[in-house]
C-alpha cells in the first residue's frame, strides 16, 4: 500500500504545479504518478510471480496507454490527435477488462436506462463540443472527437453496469463506477477547455478528475481480481 500512497502524493504534487503553472513540475509529477500507478496494479497481476491474472492485465494495458497520452499532450499541439489515440486505446483496454459491454443477465432494464441518460447525455455534450469546434476552426477535429465519445461512454457504461446483477463486488464496483464517471469529465473538462474555452481552474479540475478517475479504476479492477 506504500505505493499507492505515493501515487495519491505524486497526483498532489501535480495539481499544485498545474496551479502554479509549474511546467518543470508538470514534466515530472504526471507521467511519474502514472508509472507509479502502473507499478502498483502490477504487484496485484501476477506477472511478477509468473501466475497472471489476465483480465487485470487489461487494466495495466490502459494505463500504459494513458501514460503514452499523457506524454504526448505535454508535447506541442500537433501531438494532440496521437494523445486522442493513446487515450482511445486506453478506453478500450479497460472496456476489454470489463468483459462485456452489455449488462448482465436480468439487469438489462437498468441496464437500458443507464444506456438512454449516456445517450442523452453524451449527445447533449457532443453538440456542444461541435459548435465551439466549428467557432474555434477546429472543424477537421469532429470525426475523432466523435469516436472518441462514443468509446468514453461505452466505457462508463461498461464500468456502471458491473454493479448490476451482482456481476463485481459492490466495493469493486462503486470504485469502478466513480473512477470511469470522473475520467469520463475530466475528457469532457477537458475538451470543453480546448473547443469551447477556458473557464477557472480549469487545468486543475481536468488533471484532480483525471488522476482520481485512474486510481479508482485500478483499484476496482484490483479488488475484483
Amino acid at each position: 500500500m506504500t505505493l499507492l500512497l505515493v501515487v495519491f502524493i505524486l497526483a498532489a504534487l501535480e495539481w499544485v504545479a498545474e496551479y502554479k503553472e509549474n511546467q518543470r513540475g508538470i514534466y515530472l509529477t504526471k507521467p511519474a504518478m502514472m508509472v507509479a500507478l502502473i507499478a502498483w496494479t502490477l504487484t496485484y497481476s501476477g506477472v511478477l510471480t509468473g501466475e497472471s491474472v489476465f483480465p487485470l492485465m487489461w487494466f495495466v494495458i490502459g494505463l500504459v496507454f494513458c501514460l503514452a497520452g499523457d506524454v504526448f499532450l505535454m508535447l506541442p499541439e500537433r501531438f494532440f490527435l496521437p494523445g486522442l489515440v493513446a487515450f482511445l486505446l486506453g478506453h478500450v483496454s479497460y472496456i476489454i477488462g470489463f468483459g462485456c459491454v452489455l449488462p448482465p443477465q436480468g439487469a438489462y432494464l437498468p441496464g437500458a436506462a443507464i444506456a438512454f441518460l449516456l445517450t442523452v447525455l453524451g449527445v447533449g455534450i457532443y453538440r456542444k463540443l461541435s459548435l465551439g469546434m466549428s467557432a474555434s476552426g477546429n472543424e477537421r477535429m469532429r470525426g475523432p472527437v466523435l469516436l472518441y465519445s462514443i468509446v468514453i461512454s461505452l466505457m462508463l457504461y461498461s464500468a456502471l453496469t458491473r454493479g448490476l446483477g451482482g456481476a463485481w463486488g459492490t466495493a469493486s464496483a462503486i470504485w469502478v463506477g466513480a473512477g470511469a464517471a470522473l475520467f469520463y469529465l475530466s475528457d469532457i473538462l477537458n475538451a470543453w477547455r480546448r473547443f469551447v474555452g477556458p473557464f477557472p481552474n480549469a487545468r486543475v479540475m481536468v488533471m484532480m478528475t483525471y488522476h482520481l478517475g485512474q486510481i479508482g479504476l485500478a483499484v476496482g479492477a484490483v479488488l475484483r481480481w
